[in-house]
């Protein structure tokens, strides 16, 4: 098959396309189960039903403030808040965060291949079902945030009152510590989740692309596929995101709300649409795309990638 000529953009899905999600999100909540089960008393299956109720009412497995409205843990905030912040939320925001650094790590060649599309002035544009706020966080976590033009994800999960938050993420909410390189986030209303087109209808106005200009990669062929498909656009199936073992399945049906994992892990049976092109590396859409010359300025603007 011919390389694409013309590519102006590359859409990118996020979870399990520059990343795999669930070998970080799994032993992330393990960590932080562990950490709570040792602190309180309270038993796993207990503390993971407890919180499951929070992720399920903001969409999320990665609420940050999933331990302040737990009902299990009711009890010990209304007893003395700050300690419960200090001796719980603390140690277990710590277990979560180291974990979170061990797993969360890109795909082989994510960092080369967006360089390159950097380089090359073609656009690289996030399109998340997650929510924003944690979307950017993982991707500015990464280190690949540098490359991105823009990212368009899911409306994000308020934040609490400043009453209610300790001193520390306020400071940091006011600096802008967790603000990304990122030049354009946008949050979408989450009616546009995908398989709606809506979502990828709003960067194409927004960016003024035309579709055949642009490719779409991602892990679901009933989402990032058949989006692609239905409005024109160059697809590939980034089959190595579907690569997951039952043992790792079993684990995030454990801990995840089944609106969540439905939402984030391609489910077997879902090949309901045939990709054009599929991948089982990143890098790989190196070979489908036609590179123009470098930018002007590309290898300035562009910083050289991190090892992959």
């Amino acid at each position: 098959m011919k390389k694409l000529k013309g590519i102006k953009a590359v859409i990118t899905d996020a979870d399990n396309t520059l990343y795999s999600w669930i070998d970080y999100i799994v032993p992330s909540l393990e960590a932080l189960t562990e950490t709570l089960h040792r602190i309180t008393g309270f038993s796993r299956e207990a503390i993971v039903e407890s919180m499951k109720k929070v992720f399920t009412a903001y969409n999320t497995n990665e609420y940050a403030f999933v331990l302040q409205e737990a009902d299990i843990f009711e009890g010990m905030r209304r007893k003395d808040f700050r300690w419960f912040q200090t001796h719980v939320v603390d140690p277990a925001r710590y277990s979560f965060n180291r974990a979170r650094k061990s797993n969360l790590r890109v795909y082989p060649g994510v960092h080369k291949t967006l360089q390159i599309l950097c380089s090359r002035g073609i656009r690289v544009i996030g399109l998340s079902d997650a929510p924003c706020f944690p979307a950017e966080q993982r991707i500015k976590h990464l280190g690949v945030d540098r490359y991105l033009h823009a990212l368009y994800a899911l409306k994000s999960y308020p934040v609490p009152r400043h009453g209610e938050l300790d001193g520390e993420i306020v400071n940091r909410i006011r600096v802008g510590y967790y603000k990304s390189l990122i030049e354009k986030v946008v949050e979408l209303p989450l009616s546009f989740e995908k398989p709606s087109t809506r979502g990828i209808a709003r960067i194409l106005e927004d960016e003024r692309l035309k579709p055949e200009r642009v490719l779409i990669i991602g892990d679901s062929l009933k989402k990032d596929i058949r989006i692609a498909q239905e409005m024109g656009i160059a697809d590939v199936w980034a089959r190595y995101g579907t690569v997951i073992s039952t043992e790792m399945r079993d684990k995030l049906s454990f801990y995840s709300a089944p609106a969540i994992q439905r939402r984030n892990v391609s489910q077997p049976g879902d090949a309901s649409y045939t990709p054009t092109w599929t991948v089982d590396r990143f890098d790989q859409l190196l070979d489908i795309i036609e590179l123009p010359p470098f930018a002007p300025g590309g290898r300035d603007v562009c910083p050289s990638p991190q090892p992959a």
